[in-house]
């Protein structure tokens, strides 16, 4: 066969035809499999099962879990450390302040992301939520903050209610009501907060002082410029690369041959972006400069353990190449920055440092009753102080945004049985709300601090370059066996990491969520366009100034008051003053009573 076919984009038009294959490898997948790339995809995210019967739900276990082990790469591991600049702050910060138990909360986190992995084939964050934390760290309960008690309430009484909302499908109410544009301009303003957030943290230390110092975060921010520059150049290219010798290289579709033949699925089509190993299986006569083995046909399966070796040694030896075959992994070069200099911190403190050293493994519980003496004060703090300001922005972010954000990021993942009119074909509102109902309902009472999934914690793991649950299936492993091995002393572990790195990891997460917000609001005026059927510039242009102004309402207000609810209102406002708003509420509702009556 031509070896120099190409392939086809997922999102190309042409994508449902017959895709040419190129290796003998790839000669073994039976023809009635590939003849609709689309329909295989579909068939991968979305697999339609006999739930009742239970080998058909163990054999889509199984199938579940070999797609994890096939998309583990260097760039999944880059991105399950996209969120940590979120994550590590707040929770040392409640940690540190009594307001958390750091070995319990750390634990079901992790749970939370491994689950959430295994579910969804998507990055999907698992976060402290912002707005009880931050009343949290405010002070005790007679300053106007909350004590552990009425933290793991907050935490009982919101998920308690998320989850109502999801069961009963008033999220989809909620969702009707809230415009796309305020949902385009809480993602602007909330990116625009994380990235106030991550330069804020580094203004605060001194310019050379010590190692974490400004100097270092200006360091780490050229050099992550420097490595995401790259990253974006090669994903802009589109699905093909020529090398120096004119020849084709794919860079953004991974096909993986499972070689188990007791399962129906033997074949297994990751959708891991600029895998190494499968460029090498595909590409193995063009890739000669990239790779230090050839993969032949015959040496299939790869080991995982030479995969992933390989693939750190080539990415560490070429993290300072202009024109790399595949994405640096922006995440995994921080990490060990940052790890290096908190091992230095650590091994250098003195006896009476801040740091609880020596650190101690085991010893610390990972599940505790932390409703154990809650009074009805409690519950009632928990509620007033805690439930109430966070639930607008558990609703709106962590729910309908984040939806709309994986529904923008991943349209190949899009499950075909929903409408096309939707936001949230690849992960369902209703899914999203019972998902951080529960984990909140049942997980705070056993000393989880209360956690929500987040549209920042998805973007920032998708820019430091993971596509696929694996990412937090890793980083929940990490949390799970930081807090069973260490304890409260991986509090010292995480304490030590560089403010300057943290930092410039808030800052990168929060300028992607900007991004694609801006993406979303240019997308929005685009469906407008043809919804009116206009193709003149002045109706393009009234278009985008109407859409803009309500989007860029919503992101001010978010910035200037520091709170997503206010934003979303006076977006929603905007939105049915200057806009639309209320022939849109109209015609939402006339529709819904033609169904009902139906």
């Amino acid at each position: 066969m031509d070896r120099h076919h190409h392939y086809h984009h997922p999102l190309h038009p042409s994508n449902d035809k017959f895709l040419p294959l190129t290796t003998p490898l790839l000669d073994q997948i039976h023809p009635s499999i590939m003849t609709n790339q689309n329909q295989t995809d579909q068939l991968q995210q979305h697999p339609v099962t006999n739930e009742s019967n239970p080998h058909q739900s163990s054999s889509r276990i199984a199938s579940r879990l070999r797609h994890l082990y096939s998309t583990i790469t260097i760039n999944e591991v880059s991105g399950s450390l996209g969120d940590l600049g979120t994550f590590i702050p707040l929770t040392t910060a409640l940690a540190r302040e009594r307001k958390i138990s750091l070995a319990p909360s750390l634990f079901w986190a992790g749970i939370c992301n491994i689950l959430s992995g295994i579910k969804w084939d998507v990055p999907m964050c698992v976060q402290p939520m912002k707005s009880i934390a931050a009343v949290a760290l405010v002070g005790d309960v007679d300053e106007g903050g909350m004590d552990a008690l009425s933290v793991t309430t907050a935490g009982v009484l919101t998920g308690a209610a998320v989850l109502f909302l999801g069961v009963t499908n008033l999220m989809e109410v909620v969702n009707a009501i809230v415009p796309e544009t305020v949902v385009c301009g809480i993602q602007v303003g909330v990116g625009m907060r994380l990235t106030s957030k991550g330069i804020n943290d580094v203004m605060g230390l001194s310019w050379a002082t010590g190692y974490d110092c400004i100097a270092l975060a200006v360091g780490c921010t050229v050099m992550s410029l420097f490595w995401l520059r790259e990253n974006e150049t090669k994903e802009s290219r589109g699905t093909t690369n020529a090398n120096e010798n004119g020849q084709i290289q794919e860079t953004n579709r991974d096909y993986q041959v499972n070689t188990d033949s007791s399962s129906d699925d033997n074949v297994e089509m990751g959708r891991s972006n600029y895998s190494s190993a499968s460029q090498e299986a595909i590409h193995h006569e063009t890739s000669i400069q990239n790779s230090d083995i050839l993969i032949q046909p015959e040496d299939q399966p790869l080991q995982l353990s030479t995969r992933l070796i390989r693939q750190i040694w080539n990415k560490a030896c070429c993290c300072l190449h202009l024109s790399p075959t595949t994405p640096h992994p922006v995440g995994v070069y921080l990490f060990i920055i940052g790890s290096v200099f908190a091992a230095v911190t650590l091994a250098t403190a003195g006896p009476d440092s801040e740091y609880n050293l020596p650190l101690h493994f085991f010893g610390a519980p990972v599940a505790v009753n932390a409703l154990k003496g809650v009074t009805s004060i409690d519950w009632r703090i928990g509620f007033f102080r805690g439930t109430l300001p966070q639930l607008p922005l558990t609703t709106l972010n962590s729910v309908i945004s984040v939806c709309c954000l994986a529904h923008q990021l991943y349209p190949e993942k899009r499950n075909p049985h929903l409408s096309e009119d939707r936001s949230d074909a690849v992960i369902t509102r209703r899914e999203v709300s019972i998902s951080v109902g529960l984990m909140n309902l049942l997980l705070c009472p056993l000393g989880s601090m209360p956690n929500c999934h987040g549209a920042g914690g998805l973007a920032g793991q998708h820019r430091f370059g993971a596509r696929h649950g694996t990412s937090v299936v890793l980083l929940g492993m990490f949390k799970a066996l930081l807090a069973i091995f260490f304890g409260d002393s991986a509090l010292s572990l995480l304490d030590a990491l560089p403010v300057a790195v943290l930092g410039v990891m808030v800052s990168i997460a929060g300028l992607e969520l900007v991004g694609t917000g801006v993406g979303m609001l240019f997308g929005s005026v685009e469906k407008e366009k043809m919804l009116q059927n206009e193709t003149s510039t002045k109706i393009t242009k009234i278009i985008l100034r109407e859409k803009t102004l309500v989007g860029m309402v919503t992101a001010s207000v978010i910035i200037a008051t520091a709170r997503t609810d206010y934003g979303a209102v006076a977006g929603w406002f905007a939105h049915m003053i200057y806009g639309n708003g209320f022939l849109d509420l109209a015609n939402w509702t006339k529709e819904k009573r033609k169904n009902f009556r139906k």
